[in-house]
């Protein structure tokens, strides 16, 4: 979110003088010259920045994740959310492992097929800032992962699974519609002893509801919630998490649902594991792998130790006293917490590196922390987006690392709803019906239709922004807060509409923030590159930022961790062997870990043409299948001469056999009836009289990696 506040304004006194010189009616004029401002220099931006903040300190990312601001909590409950390295580890692998999610329901609409398919990392991918990088974002009963062109470059996609389509709703609700669900996850239906229904938000772990369970997103075929997934960077740094801030809110108020009484980020994984097909069925899955036993023996001593007890007594149960769902929440929320990057150019900035940011992105910096009131000329990005993560308010004491936390950071911009929001609509047959958001959680009127304020680090690579998915570039999002005029005719109009949003430069001025396009695109260049650190997406063991997905330290077992590599924990997975993050078919196929024939899913029809000793053969190759043929398509050249090669070949298949050529689809995919191009160019070694035409057999295979 980009609002403004009123704040001090460091300005830059430029004294020149504008010389001219007469002329009489023979004498040919000259133009003043024109004293442009002088550009920015670092230092300037950083002292108008520690002006505005209070110190720069109060943006600095802690340097290490112990040094991360943990919530004030009883004396008793201090130990039960230390962060230890142990459990970061272990809430790391749990959080990218699909053997978690078994709590499947066929009296509401569960699929067998879809188990162990998905985890919390289906929404939440590194090299998209740790969300979807998709407006519909898809766990269990979605399929794929996303694919990479020929420049590197990730394009997550994740879609609802072919095989499950068929079991569900198949009228499309919006344009362009493929998904197709019965209610979005969180939803419930309940219905009480009159026959009277209820929508809302599930009860949890046996606390008391308004009915009888008839309808449940958390159970249903496709695991998929209404809203955009947000980001995991810098949850620490935020008392209240997702979108309508239901994470962390006090049991007792509202609609909260907190039975432990926790801060958000262990209120954050308790509420996830019910939603997304964990929570009551995990556990006895857990148990049954030797690595993370081992692994939850190192994170929770004490429980370990109970568990010793009770076995030692005789209680074949006694696993159940270490891996259970509070002890899997508690260590997937210390991994959250420790969430964060450390080395972006931003970063550097702070610590003083006058060459960290570009000219444009300093320009950028100082437009964000500049105030819009009373056409000071900022942005005023900052009464938002403060603190290390830009997650919090300009005004909350934690930034300065106190160790407490504002609860409200929640604003309502005029947005429009996430597209699944219109089958909460139809289930409650309103039309005008609109994603409550904040007071969802609180009931409060005050609360209708606000949003969590998300971070901004990381947000070049999210794709998509805002709770409803529909802004698809960052020049988008800050062109919607500089006109200042509200989307959704329904939220536009609500009382709770902010003022911040619709005339931050205040009361009786024009609406918006009236930058031109010049500083529009400098706060672009700023949020995008200043704000990104590769090092989340790419390992490098020398930075202080960690990958948020697997990295080689935290799954080459045999080398970092051999007692798990002892108990047959394989190198490259996740610790129960699946594929991370997903395991379903086309993600299997998306990670290289398999591959499909589709040569019967295709005509080949070829051109050829020979010179010398070089045959080039034309391949189209159609689509003549119902479905598509996607991610990467792999030509094998098989039954080629030992005298001929394929002069362009991308490689050769693993067993060091066949040649193959590499096609990299457009969007990922060849429609049905539709058709690609591509070359083969054999090189015959023989002298000219042994030489003849080429004969082979192509076969077609879809997938990533090495065939």
């Amino acid at each position: 979110m980009l609002v403004r506040k009123q704040g001090i304004v460091v300005s830059m006194i430029i004294s020149g003088l504008l010389s001219g010189c007469g002329s009489d009616s023979k004498t040919k004029s000259v133009e003043p010259d024109v004293i442009q401002p002088a550009e920015l220099t670092a230092a300037q931006v950083r002292d108008h920045i520690s002006t505005q903040v209070g110190g720069l300190q109060n943006l600095k990312v802690p340097a290490t994740n112990e040094e991360i601001p943990l919530p004030v909590v009883p004396d008793s409950k201090k130990e039960y959310i230390q962060t230890t390295e142990a459990k970061r580890y272990l809430g790391k692998q749990l959080f990218h492992d699909p053997v978690r999610t078994v709590r499947l329901d066929p009296s509401l609409g569960g699929v067998e097929a879809a188990k162990q398919t998905g985890s919390c990392g289906s929404c939440h991918f590194g090299a998209v800032g740790s969300k979807a990088g998709t407006q519909i974002n898809f766990n269990v009963g979605g399929e794929g992962l996303g694919y990479w062109d020929e420049k590197g470059d990730f394009t997550p996609r994740r879609r609802a699974r072919i095989d499950i389509l068929t079991q569900i709703r198949t009228e499309p609700l919006y344009d362009n519609d493929q998904l197709v669900d019965q209610l979005p996850t969180l939803t419930d239906v309940f219905e009480n002893e009159d026959g009277m229904r209820t929508v809302g938000l599930p009860s949890i772990m046996g606390l008391p509801n308004v009915g009888t369970l008839r309808q449940s997103g958390r159970f249903d075929a496709v695991d998929s919630v209404g809203r955009n997934a947000p980001s995991v960077v810098g949850s620490a740094f935020n008392n209240r998490l997702l979108g309508g801030g239901l994470a962390g809110e006090p049991q007792g108020l509202g609609f909260a649902i907190n039975p432990f009484a926790d801060p958000a980020q262990e209120n954050i994984t308790l509420l996830l594991l019910d939603a997304h097909r964990m929570l009551e069925a995990q556990s006895a899955e857990l148990q049954k792998i030797p690595g993370y036993i081992h692994l939850f023996r190192e994170a929770f001593p004490t429980e370990a130790a109970m568990a010793d007890a009770a076995q030692a007594e005789g209680d074949e149960d006694y696993l159940n006293l270490l891996i259970n769902d509070v002890t899997v929440f508690r260590a997937t929320a210390t991994f959250m917490r420790t969430v964060v990057t450390r080395n972006t150019p931003w970063d550097k900035f702070l610590s003083g590196d006058d060459d960290a940011l570009t000219p444009a992105q300093l320009r950028g910096a100082k437009l964000f922390f500049t105030s819009a009131e009373n056409d000071k000329g900022g942005a005023g990005c900052m009464t938002c987006h403060s603190g290390p993560m830009l997650n919090k308010q300009s005004s909350d004491p934690d930034v300065a690392g106190v160790g407490y936390f504002v609860e409200e950071n929640f604003f309502n911009i005029g947005l429009s709803d996430h597209p699944l929001q219109t089958l909460n609509a139809q289930l409650r047959n309103d039309p005008d019906y609109r994603d409550e958001g904040r007071m969802e959680v609180t009931d409060r009127v005050a609360d209708a239709h606000k949003f969590r304020t998300p971070t901004l680090r990381q947000i070049k690579d999210s794709r998509v922004f805002f709770h409803n998915g529909k802004f698809t570039s960052l020049k988008s999002v800050i062109e919607y807060f500089n006109d200042g005029v509200p989307e959704d005719p329904i939220t536009g109009t609500a009382s709770t509409l902010s003022s911040i949003f619709t005339h931050p430069r205040g009361t009786g001025k024009e609406a918006g923030l009236g930058l031109n396009d010049d500083e529009m695109n400098d706060l672009v260049a700023f949020l995008s590159d200043a704000l990104h650190d590769q090092n989340f997406i790419t390992y490098d063991p020398t930075s202080t930022t960690d990958t948020f997905q697997l990295n080689e330290q935290d799954y080459t077992y045999s080398k970092y961790r051999p007692a798990l590599a002892n108990m047959g924990v394989t190198d490259g997975f996740v610790i129960s062997g699946m594929a991370e993050n997903n395991n379903d078919p086309l993600t299997r196929r998306d990670r290289g870990m398999e591959f499909l024939d589709v040569t019967d899913n295709a005509d080949i029809s070829t051109q050829s043409n020979t010179i010398d000793a070089t045959q080039t053969d034309t391949l189209k190759i159609t689509n003549t299948s119902n479905n598509v043929i996607d991610t990467h398509l792999l030509l094998i050249i098989e039954g080629l001469p030992d005298s001929v090669q394929l002069e362009n070949a991308f490689g050769k298949t693993e067993d060091d056999e066949f040649p193959y050529l590499r096609l990299y689809l457009e969007n990922g995919v060849i429609e049905p009836s539709s058709s690609i191009s591509t070359k083969l160019i054999f090189k015959d070694n023989r002298d000219a009289s042994a030489q003849a035409t080429v004969n082979y057999n192509v076969i077609l295979k879809s997938g990533q990696g090495n065939p």
